[in-house]
């Protein structure tokens, strides 16, 4: 897959892609953040299978990421139906609600950035040292 690159600028001139701010923001891994970027991109459901055979990994690797990113609600999930008499485990395919990551990743980044501001404000005002 084509991994088209965003990047943010910094005040000093770095620049960073947005794909490593969204991994740090959640405390995500290189994979997660790589098996987020494909369920994104795709913008359809996609079974294990087909996020191990998309990033070229085992299917071990993504059950990993999946987990993680379900649980950071970052990515939705939903029982494969069609398979009722299959026997072992229930299978899933997995999406991101575009609409959604979008809210909750500005949502963040503002509460974020608020936080920053009052922290920051809080410590200059301690490291004032009266004259």
């Amino acid at each position: 897959m084509n991994k088209m690159t965003n990047k943010i600028r910094f005040p000093d001139g770095r620049e960073v892609d947005i794909q490593d701010v969204i991994g740090f923001l959640y405390g995500l891994s290189r994979s997660d953040v790589e098996v987020l970027h494909v369920l994104t991109c795709k913008g359809e459901k996609m079974s294990t299978e087909d996020l191990a055979e998309a990033l070229k990994v085992t299917k071990a690797s993504i059950s990993k990421s999946i987990n993680n990113l379900l649980y950071k609600g970052l990515i939705n999930r939903e029982k494969v139906t069609e398979d009722e008499k299959r026997k072992g485990r229930p299978a899933y395919v997995y999406w991101v609600n575009k609409e959604e990551l979008y809210e909750r990743v500005i949502a963040d980044m503002i509460s974020l950035a608020n936080t920053m501001k009052n922290d920051f404000k809080a410590h200059v005002q301690l490291a004032v040292v009266p004259a």
